[in-house]
Formats: C-alpha cells, sequence, structure tokens
C-alpha cells in the first residue's frame, strides 16, 4: 500500500524534457589528452554555471605528475607541463589570466588562442576537437 501510494505519486509529477538532449556515447566519450605532447586545454568560461568553482578546481585541487603551482594571493597559476617550466596544457582565467579578453566566447577564444600562447613562448598546436 505505502509503495503503491509511492508509485502513483511519482507518476503524478511531471516529467521534465530534456532540453538539450546528448546521446549516452557523446556524453562517456573519451578524449585522449597529451599533456606531455602539444595538447591544451582551453577552458571556456560561461557566466552563471559554476565555471569560477570549476576554474579554480582545475589549477588546485587536480592530482597531477606535476601540479599546477599556485602562489598565495595570486589569481593565476603556473601549470606547466610534466619535466617543462616554460610550457603550459591548460588556457584559462586561472592559469593564463584573461589572455582572450573578458569572457571570450568560442569565436574569439579560436581565433585568439593560437596566437596567445605563440606570445607565451608555446608549442602549436592548431587541433579543435
Amino acid at each position: 500500500p505505502a509503495e503503491q501510494e509511492e508509485e502513483e505519486e511519482a507518476a503524478a509529477l511531471p516529467r521534465l524534457a530534456a532540453k538539450f538532449p546528448f546521446a549516452r556515447g557523446e556524453l562517456c566519450r573519451r578524449v585522449r589528452f597529451d599533456m606531455r605532447g602539444r595538447d591544451v586545454i582551453v577552458f571556456l568560461h560561461i557566466q552563471k554555471t559554476g565555471g569560477t568553482t570549476f576554474g579554480r578546481h582545475l589549477v588546485r585541487n587536480i592530482h597531477l605528475e606535476q601540479p599546477c603551482y599556485c602562489r598565495a594571493g595570486q589569481k593565476k597559476c603556473a601549470c606547466h607541463r610534466p619535466g617543462g617550466d616554460k610550457d603550459t596544457w591548460l588556457f584559462s582565467r586561472f592559469s593564463t589570466g584573461w589572455s582572450c579578453g573578458l569572457h571570450a566566447d568560442w569565436t574569439e577564444l579560436t581565433s585568439c588562442v593560437p596566437a596567445a600562447m605563440e606570445r607565451r613562448g608555446c608549442a602549436g598546436n592548431r587541433t579543435l576537437r
């Protein structure tokens, strides 16, 4: 009886349709990332989505062979490739600053990142995934 009531209540609740339905394969796909090579993660920050918290976790809380180096009181951290002290594997507000402008969108990032990385002396990689 109690279980039946719960089932009836659950059935009476409106079902929310997914606004942006993603195929399971898209959500579970794996992408090869070579931190030692020339691959770079470009973090696209979207306002009001928890992006600041996530971006901060990228530089402070991931266990890496060579963790990002964050100085106390500094907003940016140095995220160098393992065994290096110049080339970076992360392009984000918390590693390179607002190199492409405040809240740069996808179009701005795709045109700005290669030049910004070159200015930093990082090897070029123009493959978009």
